[in-house]
């Protein structure tokens, strides 16, 4: 492997679409977000097989076991993705590309992943006492280590992907992987009942056989410059930006570790099922919106008028997300009711809350933005370390009296915390005028919504989805009324979700044409 020489090599600059125009960072996250729908709906569509094939206490050790990897992959991932995306970019008003940054990334990220893999794998019989209570589950740690090593550099080639505008590729990158692990899982969990060895060899084969495919295809592109001088100012980028995978796997795992203790590990796995039917909104509106908006929001920084698309990307998202929430929490009792078996039903009394969170979350992207382009990331460590200490001291007070709605409060509570303090910083650092006004106005609707939805008589399953999708419509359209979104967005939003119906039309006929 060679390594770079200053000055390094940048890519010519190539007249395109910028991505960070309003419209083109709708077009991504609609495309990554029925990437995600697609896929989510696929995992619901099992879910009546996986919940009769797998028992509450082996949901309970899958989802420990995703707590013990996710604290060596914590450690190791030093904000490489995000340290790579800013230094791909280019800093300041210069708008070259570094695509060394790419390799160096890959370089960097396969060392450190490979090496705290294997400390973890010594160390699993310890860690699955720490997180499990018994150090015999220790082999499934180490298989959760291998596949983490797969799925953290595959991610590298990932974020290439959405940086370089292909947000169609990413989709079909991510469609095949979950082709596959439905494949291996019906093969090793449903047909030979491997149980959780079998879903955990089928991640390593799926992610693995990816992995290597989107690495070979990438550095192919991009070419294999190591500079160890780039690796060390990403380092020093990413490394606070660790802290808030650290933050977050407090907040999605540790009340899972304080039910097993205070409850059962049959009450661990019906929370996370609770937790898999809140994702939905993560997967299909918060994350694919992330996807488009990293990769932008150093761009949209460098734009005269960066302030407008900012602002007016914050409105549509919030907007957004608080509706597909809303929608999500009024339909949940109907849905968990019917793909999954009776023992698992208790799951939609936190569902609500959990989906909450997620707007939390997903609005909290736009503060720290603000200092990710300032290059304020140990900032953004401190408020991760305060994010964690509220977390586990919600946890200790309230998981003991309440058990699951008490995990999913505490959740709710270290997020909001979370977002409070990067607003406040991100205000003294850079004032973006937000427009809170609209955004309270959609909760409140949305709050309303959900308290009627609960007024509602008990009906068949038709008759139920019907009337709460006439209260979702009257929410959505009072919303637009009093000015909770942009008229001219939703308008926007429309037509290109209209082109792409057309496209999608269009494309047979061109196929006969040929």
């Amino acid at each position: 492997m060679s390594t770079a020489i200053e000055p390094v090599v940048v890519e010519p600059v190539v007249v395109r679409p910028s991505i960070t125009s309003a419209r083109s960072l709708w077009r991504s996250w609609i495309v990554y977000a029925v990437s995600s729908v697609a896929s989510r709906l696929v995992g619901f569509l099992m879910l009546p097989i996986y919940t009769r094939v797998l028992s509450p206490e082996e949901y309970g050790i899958r989802a420990m076991v995703t707590v013990g990897v996710d604290l060596v992959g914590m450690v190791c991932s030093l904000g490489l993705t995000t340290a790579m995306i800013r230094h791909y970019t280019g800093d300041g008003a210069e708008a070259r590309r570094h695509p060394e940054a790419v390799s160096t990334a890959y370089a960097t990220g396969a060392l450190v992943l490979g090496s705290g893999a294997l400390l973890g794998m010594l160390g699993a019989p310890w860690l699955a006492m720490l997180v499990l209570g018994d150090a015999a589950y220790a082999g499934y740690l180490r298989l959760g280590l291998v596949s983490l090593f797969f799925v953290n550099t595959m991610e590298i080639g990932l974020a290439y992907l959405r940086v370089r505008q292909r947000a169609a590729t990413v989709a079909v990158v991510g469609l095949s992987t979950l082709g596959l692990t439905l494949a291996t899982n019906l093969v090793l969990v449903v047909w030979l009942r491997q149980g959780v060895a079998g879903i955990l060899y089928g991640e390593i084969f799926t992610f693995g056989l990816c992995s290597l495919i989107l690495a070979r295809l990438t550095l192919r592109e991009v070419g294999v410059r190591v500079s160890p001088a780039l690796a060390r100012r990403m380092v020093v980028y990413g490394a606070p930006l660790t802290l808030m995978p650290f933050a977050w796997l407090l907040v999605n795992r540790s009340d899972g570790v304080f039910l097993t203790h205070h409850g059962s590990l049959g009450a661990t796995g019906i929370y996370a099922l609770a937790i898999q039917c809140a994702q939905v909104l993560l997967l299909a509106v918060v994350l694919p919106f992330r996807d488009a908006w990293e990769p932008g929001q150093f761009e949209v920084a460098r734009q005269p008028d960066g302030g407008r698309t900012y602002q007016r990307m914050f409105q549509t998202f919030a907007f957004t997300v608080v509706i597909a929430a809303f929608t999500l929490a009024i339909g949940a009792e109907d849905v968990i009711g019917v793909m999954a078996a009776p023992r698992f039903h208790a799951a939609a009394t936190v569902v609500p809350i959990l989906l909450a969170a997620h707007v939390v979350m997903g609005i909290s992207l736009f503060f720290n933005s603000v200092l990710l382009v300032k290059n304020r990331t140990p900032l953004l460590g401190g408020v991760a370390l305060v994010t964690a200490a509220v977390n586990v001291t919600a946890n200790a007070l309230l998981v003991p009296r309440f058990l699951a709605v008490g995990a999913a409060c505490s959740r709710l509570i270290a997020l909001m915390v979370m977002a409070a303090l990067t607003w406040w910083i991100a205000e003294r650092l850079s004032p973006q005028r937000l427009d809170f006004v609209a955004f309270a106005k959609v909760v409140g609707l949305a709050v309303a919504g959900f308290g009627v939805s609960r007024l509602l008589p008990d009906e068949t399953l038709i008759v139920s989805l019907a009337l709460k999708a006439v209260l979702v419509l009257a929410v959505v359209g009072l919303s637009i009324v009093i000015g909770a979104v942009d008229r001219r967005d939703v308008r926007h939003l429309l037509t290109l979700l209209l082109e792409r119906l057309r496209l999608q039309r269009a494309r047979p006929a061109s196929g006969t044409v040929r």
